[in-house]
Parts: structure tokens; sequence; C-alpha cells
């Protein structure tokens, strides 16, 4: 921190205002000294950089192997296969003394086991919310992301506890994160589906559709009018929707879409 606020020609003074006095900056600078995670994106912030930028100029301009494995698991998609799960839960079992990464590999086990063991599966990674984040104010962009990916794990009130508490953290501390609200507005729709509370899911998917407009997520966009049409028991629309998203090549969404619809109608 200590030479990207010099390159910024910032003081200390300047860079703890409202925050710490001088004294504290130089504590931090000098690793002597560590702070709350909310006040090391503020520092981060004053100096013009984001929380993925800081991390790739600290690591020497190289991106980070905690980054590389959280970008790997934020682009896993529902038809993943079980090879390259196991594949990135060992290249995360390497890396030691990071919580983060290792709730992820918790989460890596339990995807292996849910087709077969899915008691068990869920027993992995209920720890994460109720021994962890449950207990925890503010989240940070890795925790929803993991919260997101164990919803299956939680009964329908606990699950609606969760879904409540991102949405609350996304909108008062990352409003930017569009869609990553999208995804949990998503997931909040088939858990209400599931439960049969088919009017409250179409509301979802009604307010949804704007922000994935604005997003260009256009495969999203056919899953959230299939679902729509799949609580008003229209199965006809709900098979034209997958075959457009066969036709745009989203293959994989539409053979798991259609298993929804042969599920629900």
């Amino acid at each position: 921190m200590h030479n990207l606020r010099t390159r910024r020609k910032m003081t200390q003074q300047e860079l703890a205002q409202n925050l710490f006095d001088r004294s504290t900056i130089s504590k931090i600078e000098n690793n002597e000294l560590s702070t709350t995670y909310e006040n090391e994106i503020k520092l981060i912030t004053r100096l013009g950089l984001t929380p993925n930028e800081f991390e790739y100029i600290s690591n020497s301009y190289q991106v980070g192997t905690k980054n590389q494995l959280l970008y790997r698991f934020l682009n896993l998609d529902d038809n993943v296969d079980q090879e390259e799960i196991n594949g990135l839960l060992q290249d995360c079992l390497f890396v030691k003394n990071d919580e983060d990464i290792k709730r992820i590999a918790i989460i890596l086990k339990s995807l292996l086991l849910v087709n077969n063991a899915a008691a068990h599966a869920r027993e992995l990674v209920q720890p994460i919310w109720f021994n962890y984040l449950r207990n925890i104010e503010v989240f940070t962009i890795t925790d929803i992301t993991i919260l997101n990916s164990i919803l299956f794990a939680f009964d329908y009130q606990t699950a609606n506890e969760i879904i409540t508490k991102i949405i609350t953290n996304l909108d008062n501390r990352y409003p930017f994160m569009k869609e990553l609200k999208a995804n949990t507005l998503i997931n909040q729709a088939i858990i209400q589906m599931k439960e049969h509370q088919f009017k409250s899911a179409v509301s979802i998917l009604n307010s949804l559709q704007p922000l994935l407009k604005s997003l260009r997520q256009y495969d999203k966009l056919l899953v959230a009018n299939a679902r729509i049409a799949i609580c008003q028991n229209d199965k006809q629309t709900a098979l034209d929707q997958v075959s457009l998203l066969q036709k745009i090549g989203a293959a994989k969404l539409a053979k798991s879409l259609k298993q929804e619809v042969k599920e629900f109608l």
C-alpha cells in the first residue's frame, strides 16, 4: 500500500482522512496492524483502485492463485462434469490458510456427492452458513457467490433468510454487481417454484426481466420466460423458450431447462 500511495502522491494523512489517524496508516503499511475488510475496501477505493486491481498490482502484476481458483469456481456451470470439479478441488487443496478457498473446497466435495449422496452433500456445506456466514453482517462478493452456490442445501425458510441477507448486502454495498443480483433472484425464483409458490416466483421473474435485458443476458431471459410459463402451466411456451436456447447455442442450459419442464409439467 505504501508504494501505491506514494505513486499517487498522497500523504498518509490524506489516505487516512475520516478513517484513521496518520499513525494507523503507517502501521498498516508496515504490516504492524491489520484492519477490517470494510475499511480495507475504503482505503483501496481512495487509492482509485478496485479490490481486484489492488491485488493484481500487489502481486507484481500477476493474477494470484486465489483469484485464478475463484475465477474457475465462478465459471462452473450446472452441467459441468465431475472430472472438472475434481480437478478444481485438487488445486484448491494445495492452498493453505485461506478460509475462502477452504469453503470452496467443501462445496466442490459436496457437488461430487450431490447425485449419489444428496443428504451428505447438504450436511457438508450447511456449516458454512450456520457456523460462519450467518453471524457476519458484511458479506464479501466471494461470500455472496459461495452462498448462492449452496442454497440447495437448506430448507425453504433458511434459503429465504440467506437470500434476504444477500440482497441487502448487494443493494447497500455492491449496487454495481447487477449480474450477481440477477443470479440471486433467479435462484430465489426456482426455490419458490419448488415450494409451489408460483405467484411469488412469477413476480420475481417479471421484476428480473428488465435487469436481464439491461445486462444483455438473453439466455437467462429465455430461462426466466420459460419459468414464468411453467408457473402458469403453459408447457408449449416453456418448450418454445427451450428451442430458442438451442438455436442460440446454449445447449447445456436448454437441456437443463427441458428437464425442469418435465419435472413441473
